[in-house]
């Protein structure tokens, strides 16, 4: 009932929308404070030999990895490449041969699927003689039951890294049955987090586990320039119509800025995964945005922080502080902080054709240097070889 209320009026659903961003914005402070005074459990030196032997199969090249993904768009759009190129990979299939965990079951089926099609094929494979040494998941209580990580670590020796991208609001999730629904719950139950919050590390550090920050990459052989085909988009942006989004798009739109908007909403509608690098090329300015769900200044690290740049093109985002450690923000990407800021930047930087060029050519650079999913794992495994 109160959803459809809801649906029918945008009164209600904005109200609805400033509550529950009020409420994310208020929980992650509380987090953060509460994490302060706490001092980090040291990780035992069983740990850190389980570590040095991944490192040291990782760097023979006889590296064994499964893989548990959730979206699969979103994962076969250079991770998981990047993942093969590093390790011998098998990944996570439903029974109906469909990707990752988002089955349609109700809550705690969903929970028992999962874990029971996670067990079942790690045992398939192990009758087949291919044990992994590293199972890899991005996953979250909600999808999978956490306890079932620890007997797979017993049973099979694993080591169990979860990446764990949305922790600035889903670190803790929800409580169904008075158990949290996020990250958090995990925590017991395995040996390493990749977090792309930087300040989630010393939550799990504190809470006894390890971590990383790692935010998310780009892929240069599915995002690249390609100057053969015309900047015929002013501007695009990916991603679907709701909150500040609608109000950036329809501001430039004002401003008879043109706008080449897709996604659910939007007037062209939504835009399969494989048209989208041509897209962002053939754009003279790409639009983000970093706000999180429906909130205004609440924000956090984006795919399209890494896609764009690396596709070439001026990238233009909502100012995020985490930004600032991985481009030189207005260089090699610019960002914006409020509406009309972005309509003023967007205005300027189509009026400047040189200035354009050139923050698009300094953030390819920076990109392609640092933001690249091999990258990111080679980071992952040097570091495996330093703790």
């Amino acid at each position: 009932m109160i959803k459809k209320l809801l649906k029918r009026s945008d009164l209600l659903r904005k109200l609805n929308s400033k509550i529950k961003s009020f409420q994310i914005r208020r929980r992650h402070e509380r987090t953060v404070r509460m994490y302060q005074g706490m001092k980090e459990i040291a990780v035992n030196v069983s740990w850190q030999a389980r570590v040095q032997s991944l490192h040291n199969s990782q760097r023979s090249g006889s590296l064994r990895v499964f893989f548990m993904g959730t979206d699969e768009q979103q994962d076969k759009s250079g991770f998981l490449q990047a993942l093969q190129r590093f390790s011998e990979v098998r990944c996570f299939i439903r029974e109906d041969g469909s990707w990752g965990q988002n089955d349609p079951s109700p809550y705690h089926l969903r929970r028992i699927r999962n874990t029971q099609r996670l067990e079942a094929l790690l045992d398939e494979h192990a009758r087949e003689g291919w044990i992994p040494q590293l199972l890899i998941v991005q996953t979250w209580a909600c999808l999978v039951e956490p306890a079932c990580f620890s007997r797979l670590r017993q049973r099979y020796g694993l080591f169990i890294i979860n990446i764990a991208m949305d922790d600035r609001h889903q670190y803790w999730g929800s409580k169904v049955s008075g158990e949290w629904s996020g990250t958090y719950p995990l925590i017991p139950h395995i040996d390493m987090t990749l977090t792309a919050a930087p300040e989630a590390v010393n939550w799990y550090r504190k809470e006894g586990g390890a971590a990383l920050f790692f935010p998310e990459a780009s892929d240069p052989d599915i995002f690249f320039p390609m100057p053969e085909l015309p900047k015929i988009h002013d501007v695009s942006f990916v991603g679907s119509c709701y909150g500040l989004r609608a109000e950036l798009v329809a501001a430039l739109r004002k401003a008879e800025i043109g706008v080449s908007a897709y996604g659910n909403g939007w007037d062209g509608g939504r835009i399969d995964n494989e048209s989208v690098p041509a897209l962002f090329a053939q754009s003279k300015i790409i639009l983000g945005v970093s706000a999180i769900g429906h909130s205004r200044d609440f924000v956090g690290l984006k795919l399209r922080d890494f896609d764009a740049p690396v596709s070439g093109s001026c990238y233009i985002t909502q100012h995020n502080q985490d930004l600032g450690s991985l481009y030189r923000l207005d260089k090699e990407i610019v960002t914006y902080r409020d509406v009309s800021d972005c309509v003023r930047k967007v205005r300027m930087l189509l009026g400047d054709k040189k200035l354009r060029e050139e923050i698009a050519a300094a953030g390819r650079t920076r990109a392609l240097e640092n933001h690249t999913w091999d990258a990111r794992f080679r980071t992952l495994f040097e570091a495996f070889g330093s703790e």
